[in-house]
């Protein structure tokens, strides 16, 4: 009977062993699981691990600017997939998530915390499961099977992409744009995030939000809300999409950026960034 004891834990330990050797050939970290879910939770451990000089936050439209390009040192994506940015600056305002001295914000899906998405990322972040995780690699999301299996997949199709973009705006402040009407709960939500921006500035950190191709619809709640977020907190506006022919960017599905376009907008933001 006492080798049954023996035998689990030499099994454990082969195990243990087995994806610790795993973990390190992919680099420390894995890109893709077997949810959106796993993924977002992985990309938020592994990230809080590292002393960030950008921090880009978002929605998976963020993230597809990690998945689809390899690391870059100092840079580290939160894109939360099926979320948005609110997740993670509430998490930093709160000290769960660590800030950078530069924050790039998406602003394309700010609205879907109008609708509670992403709401069980949130839950997460600041468990002792998910502080557990960013101590120790190899009990973080970023360490399941699951994670190597569909990252090799992933890996096999992707190509990485450098260049910039056809345009040529900076980011700059919306001072003199006219303000739109909100309902009660989008104004609400502008409020509790220009105070979160406005607080990580006066903690040193410079603020630009952010908007993605394919961009966001003006006279929605989507396109709106972004832009009322921007005149109210004062921080730097970056719309990548004015000036930006059609056919410059490439989608996998109209929404998020293909492996070639990911890597050029990802290029172009690095670029357009330098020295601040």
């Amino acid at each position: 009977m006492r080798l049954y004891p023996i035998a689990f834990l030499a099994v454990l330990a082969a195990c243990f062993g087995a994806q610790t050797l795993a973990l390190r050939m992919a680099g420390g970290r894995t890109v893709k699981s077997e949810s959106n879910y796993f993924s977002s939770i992985a990309r938020l451990q592994t990230g809080n691990r590292e002393d960030a000089r950008i921090l880009m936050l978002g929605s998976s439209m963020t993230a597809r600017l990690a998945d689809r390009t390899k690391p870059i040192p100092g840079i580290v994506n939160l894109g939360c997939d099926g979320g948005s940015a609110v997740i993670t600056l509430r998490a930093i305002d709160r000290g769960d998530l660590k800030a950078a001295p530069l924050v790039i914000v998406e602003a394309n899906m700010l609205a879907f915390e109008l609708e509670h998405r992403g709401k069980e990322i949130a839950e997460s972040i600041g468990s002792d499961w998910f502080k557990l995780g960013t101590r120790i690699p190899n009990l973080s999301a970023t360490a399941r099977p699951t994670a190597f299996a569909y990252s090799k997949l992933l890996a096999r199709n992707n190509t990485t992409a450098s260049g910039s973009l056809p345009i040529d705006t900076k980011p700059h402040r919306l001072e003199s744009a006219p303000v739109p009407e909100l309902d009660p709960a989008a104004s609400a939500l502008v409020d509790e995030l220009a105070g979160i921006l406005k607080r990580l500035e006066e903690r040193g950190s410079k603020v630009i939000l952010l908007v993605l191709p394919p961009g966001i619809e003006p006279g929605t709640v989507q396109g709106d809300l972004p832009a009322v977020l921007a005149k109210r907190s004062g921080v730097l506006w970056w719309d990548l999409t004015e000036g930006l022919p059609k056919d410059a960017v490439g989608f996998t599905d109209g929404l998020h950026l293909d492996t070639e376009s990911a890597g050029k907008v990802l290029s172009h933001v690095l670029y357009g960034v330098e020295g601040m």
